[in-house]
């Protein structure tokens, strides 16, 4: 994969418009200085988290031998599943609840909205698939930069695109998700066909 590609599908997956609203409401009360603080703050942890498992998810796929049509197909899995999750979210996920009045740390905003087990999961099996390790680390930042940019302006595009926009953006992303994820599912089918008759 390209790391244009590597890098949308992790922007995809971290979904930070769909956070936008759920980051905004655990921020509530604090002042603007102080918000900035803690996204800056949490996304730091989700990326921390997100490079080790980068680096953990190579040697543990070579310590199972898991195989390449295995990651394709498990990956392009998780993409659809996670897409779906997007389109069709449930009522539990679109009411963002903050049940105290504590300063979030940690939990829920660094884990799992952001380094959420999906994308933990997908960039495990992105670290095995390439040769590189740094190609899928690359692609880590650069999603991360630019979900960071969208978080610390939250509050500036609620105002713009409003919450019906911020989902219809959403809704846009999924669907690019779903693509991504068949494609992957088939470029796994095609693997597997081309290794079954170079078998026979």
């Amino acid at each position: 994969m390209t790391l244009f590609s590597l890098s949308l599908i992790l922007f995809l997956i971290m979904d930070p418009l769909g956070k936008v609203q759920g980051f905004l409401t655990y921020l509530e009360g604090l002042n603007p200085k102080r918000q900035g603080f803690v996204i800056v703050r949490e996304m730091l942890i989700a990326l921390v988290t997100m490079i080790i498992f980068n680096f953990l998810g190579e040697e543990l796929f070579k310590l199972f031998e898991i195989s390449e049509i295995t990651v394709h197909l498990t990956s392009g899995i998780i993409l659809f599943l996670v897409a779906i999750k997007i389109l069709f979210p449930s009522t539990s996920e679109e009411e963002h609840k903050k049940d105290t009045t504590e300063e979030p740390f940690l939990v829920p905003l660094a884990i799992p909205m952001i380094a959420s087990p999906a994308l933990l999961a997908t960039i495990m099996l992105f670290a095995s698939a390439e040769q590189d390790p740094w190609k899928s680390f690359i692609a880590v930042i650069i999603a991360w930069i630019v979900s960071c940019l969208i978080l610390l302006s939250s509050k500036t595009l609620l105002r713009t695109l409003s919450p019906s926009g911020l989902t219809a953006c959403e809704k846009l992303m999924g669907m690019i998700l779903v693509l991504l994820s068949i494609q992957r599912i088939l470029a796994g089918v095609i693997l597997f066909h081309a290794k079954a008759f170079a078998a026979t």
